[in-house]
């Protein structure tokens, strides 16, 4: 094959992939935008979109709502029942294991516990589990998972503190098993993989997703693109040498000076009593003295650590998923006063701060970062050719 052949066919993959991307974040498309909005050509894209519903990855949805005179556009969007996807995710004491379709649709879902199991019998009880499904369904092109932990960007897993493993090369093992690809990434990436996604209004220029379920981690989003060298783990940055331990191994993580093991932990020493982190909430909410004491000084130490994110990444909107905290939000509120009032003010002034919580987001995090994988043009494509 000559140069200018092969290069005619790259160029033809890529504005494939351009097209297909853009009905997938914008079902319900018509050929003029997308040529409007990929700068492709009228006919280029008539030409892509024949091929894409011959291969049956979109499909017609309808047609246009129009005032002009003259034939009525096509509405095209994705086919999710084309493939399937095996997206599985590490919580703190479970795994999590669903079959979605291509656009995150849970079609099955199986989960078991992971308390003190050693990573080999996980690995085990995980493989044979993802066996089942792969056995069940030949559609599954890619398998994703979600781990609170340490992935560096060649796809390999290293460590998880609070899971206490390390090396544990669950990529390797799976794909051997299954015979599918695999990919690991750290779960507050994949949430923001999926929020970013699904809120493109959201500033483009510099925003930061500070995810506080299972843990603290954090993302930077720059000009429309999740930056992945971010490993997450802004959790496990000491923030006091002589605090309280953490999973990890060291003493006084930001994780662990305001988890709400720690808020729980910090009212039944002030007041004597034992209380749920919601009952402390409500306490607080009535004027109790210890309540408010122990999630002030939680809430602080958080705010020492979005303070930290604010002088290294100078953000316009931070992004924080609730998570552990949706129902402590005086918790929030202390952290974010404590952030403006010890970051540059200069830094704070205009920084706008928006709350997201959605239990779903790291199975559609993962659904929507595996679509990224598989239909990339340096991914062996069964369909896109």
């Amino acid at each position: 094959m000559n140069k200018q052949v092969a290069n005619s066919q790259l160029m033809q993959k890529m504005n494939r992939l351009k097209v297909l991307n853009y009905v997938r974040r914008h079902p319900n498309a018509s050929r003029p935008v997308i040529a409007k909005e990929t700068g492709l050509s009228l006919p280029s894209i008539t030409n892509i979109i024949t091929y894409l519903t011959s291969v049956g990855i979109l499909h017609q949805s309808g047609t246009e709502v129009v005032t002009r005179a003259g034939r009525k556009s096509a509405l095209l969007r994705l086919n999710p029942s084309l493939y399937d996807f095996l997206c599985i995710y590490f919580g703190e004491n479970s795994v999590v294991l669903a079959r979605t379709d291509l656009e995150g649709n849970i079609l099955e879902t199986t989960d078991f516990s992971i308390q003190d199991m050693s990573s080999d019998t996980i690995t085990e009880k995980l493989c044979d589990n993802a066996l089942n499904f792969v056995n069940a369904s030949s559609k599954i092109l890619a398998i994703g998972i979600a781990i609170s932990g340490l992935v560096l960007p060649d796809n390999r897993f290293v460590m998880s503190a609070r899971h206490k493993w390390k090396s544990f090369d669950i990529v390797r093992v799976l794909n051997e098993k299954t015979n599918i690809p695999v990919f690991v990434d750290n779960t507050s990436l994949l949430k923001a993989v999926y929020y970013f996604a699904k809120n493109d209004t959201v500033s483009k220029e510099n925003t930061l997703f500070v995810d506080l379920e299972n843990g603290v981690g954090a993302v930077q989003y720059l000009n429309g693109t999740i930056i992945k060298a971010t490993t997450g783990e802004i959790g496990h940055t000491t923030v006091d040498k002589d605090g309280p331990p953490c999973f990890c191994g060291n003493r006084g993580c930001l994780e662990a000076l305001c988890s709400p093991r720690q808020i729980v932990s910090l009212y039944k020493e002030l007041s004597g009593h034992t209380a749920t982190l919601e009952e402390i909430q409500h306490l607080q909410s009535k004027g109790d003295k210890y309540a408010r004491e122990a999630i002030l000084h939680c809430g602080q130490y958080l705010g020492i650590g979005l303070q930290t994110l604010v002088n290294l990444f100078n953000p316009s909107v931070i992004v924080i998923n609730t998570g552990d905290y949706t129902d402590c939000p005086s918790l929030i509120d202390a952290a974010a006063e404590e952030m403006k009032r010890r970051a540059y003010t200069s830094l704070t002034d205009n920084i706008s701060l928006v709350y997201n919580n959605t239990k779903t987001d790291a199975i559609l995090g993962i659904t929507y970062n595996l679509f990224d994988k598989v239909f990339d043009i340096a991914f062996p494509h069964n369909i896109i050719e």
